[in-house]
């Protein structure tokens, strides 16, 4: 019911109007320092992606931080005439968010200059990447709730790159069956469903418009480096073994500590690839219908 309510205002309500200001205000700029968005369903290996191409020196990714949605939201819907206020509530959210204490800059000494979104949260970025790795060329951000949200956020960042992760989703609903421990029984199989159905959808939107990097976890797991230097490629970074500098690297996404991404501690392995043929029961197999089976067998998910 609560997700019902959640697309309902976000989806239904929310966007059109964010759309009719938006495009009323004509605000939007095109920012020129170099950023991509890693983007996925969740459950798909981005925090590994993120930490591995962390370890590259051109590039810092910054701890998830979940606010960029909200902060679109009230510039357009709270305060489109007030650019004052809207910024001082873009300071507010941050200190309100737990995440960002990794991030380990004191967000209230900034003093950001009125502009675009994309101008305020690149000065953010900026900030970090300054007290972090002052080298780096592209700042990324690889906050899952950005491709729930991928309509709100592209607008804003025309110029931005986007690296599109996809998993198998049988083996997405069985990583979704052993973290979610709450809601009803089966609750895990309906969400994780439409959490890659709507990351499909995300990715069809994106891929006819903008700049976008596919990569299916499968390959990122059994052919990394080959993965790595494309996506280097991709972003016109110099190509280096990023796996060497990754242990280096592990504990700057801040998430380390969470029992859902342990794993990131251990070497890569294709041990979580498939694992769903002996761990899904019947009835989460038949949750897979043919709509679903369609745009599996678009990615080669048989």
């Amino acid at each position: 019911m609560n997700n019902l309510y959640h697309y309902i205002k976000y989806r239904l309500i929310f966007y059109p109007l964010l759309a009719v200001i938006r495009f009323f205000l004509k605000e939007t700029k095109t920012l020129n320092h170099p950023h991509f968005f890693i983007l996925g369903s969740g459950r798909n290996g981005s925090t590994l992606l993120a930490t591995i191409l962390n370890a590259h020196k051109d590039i810092i990714i910054p701890p998830e931080q979940f606010l960029l949605p909200y902060i679109i939201i009230r510039k357009y819907l709270l305060f489109p005439f007030n650019p004052k206020a809207w910024l001082k509530n873009v300071k507010k959210l941050y200190l309100k968010k737990e995440k960002t204490t990794n991030w380990q800059i004191d967000i209230s000494s900034i003093k950001l200059k009125n502009g675009s979104i994309s101008e305020i949260f690149n000065q953010i970025f900026l900030e970090y990447k300054d007290k972090n790795k002052k080298e780096a060329k592209y700042w990324g951000d690889k906050s899952p709730l950005n491709t729930n949200f991928i309509k709100y956020i592209y607008p804003e960042f025309l110029a931005a790159k986007y690296i599109f992760l996809i998993r198998d989703p049988r083996d997405v609903m069985l990583s979704y069956k052993k973290m979610i421990k709450k809601e009803s029984k089966n609750y895990y199989q309906w969400y994780s469903l439409m959490k890659w159905e709507d990351s499909i959808s995300s990715y069809d939107y994106l891929n006819n418009k903008s700049e976008v990097h596919l990569i299916r976890y499968e390959d990122l797991i059994n052919d990394t480096n080959n993965e790595i230097k494309k996506i280097q490629s991709f972003l016109n970074i110099d190509i280096i073994d990023n796996l060497s500098l990754l242990k280096e690297d592990i504990d700057s996404m801040g998430v380390t500590n969470m029992s859902h991404h342990q794993n990131l501690k251990k070497p890569i392995s294709n041990t979580s690839i498939g694992k769903w043929k002996n761990e899904l029961s019947e009835e989460d197999l038949k949750c897979f219908n043919n709509r679903v089976k369609l745009k599996m067998k678009r990615f080669n998910y048989y």
